[in-house]
């Protein structure tokens, strides 16, 4: 009697976690609708290639002054060496710290949760970032601010907000985005 009790209650344990939902960061980000508006919110774009990623930490990005209850907040960090520079005031061959909201396996971002965002060792990107005093850079948006390079010229994103290489199963689509043709936009729109 004892064992099915105990087989009862792991069942109830695994049925309510894998109903429950998975509690999760929502954030309200600005949305760039073209490649003028992306590329003049962003303090620096790059193509970079992930060195580590997974490592999360709370961190104080509260700035508040004289606010007595400030509270951390988890991020999922990631060193990224820069490979390529776009715009900004960095080198081909810095390491840089790149900031998402959220523990990205306890209590993740829900638009980089959604979309399977976060970024990965040895994976390449075109990032379009904002740099902040005493944190690591964060993307403009988390929908829109890193774009995959895949092939080494191919841009993809799985999210339908972004700017640039969205892809999904059910797009067909005829041209590839090419990130030396993607570049070239981005070119134009530096002042």
């Amino acid at each position: 009697m004892l064992g099915v009790v105990l087989i009862s209650a792991v069942f109830t344990g695994i049925i309510i976690s894998a109903i429950t939902p998975k509690p999760m960061f929502h954030g309200d980000y600005p949305y760039y609708p073209d490649v003028a508006s992306i590329t003049d919110a962003a303090d620096v774009v790059i193509i970079g290639k992930v060195v580590t990623a997974n490592d999360v930490k709370e961190l104080m990005i509260d700035k508040t002054p004289n606010k007595a209850d400030k509270e951390t907040t988890p991020y999922t960090l990631s060193t990224v060496k820069v490979t390529r520079v776009v715009k900004g005031n960095v080198q081909v061959g810095d390491m840089i710290t790149i900031k998402q909201l959220g523990d990205y396996q306890s209590k993740p971002e829900a638009a980089l949760y959604a979309m399977d965002g976060y970024l990965k060792k040895d994976s390449v990107g075109l990032m379009f970032l904002c740099k902040y005093d005493d944190s690591p850079y964060s993307a403009v948006n988390p929908a829109q601010g890193i774009v995959q390079v895949i092939n080494d010229n191919e841009l993809y994103s799985s999210n339908k907000y972004s700017v640039f290489g969205y892809s999904d199963s059910s797009t067909k689509r005829e041209e590839v985005e090419s990130l030396d043709k993607v570049i070239a936009k981005i070119k134009e729109n530096i002042d």
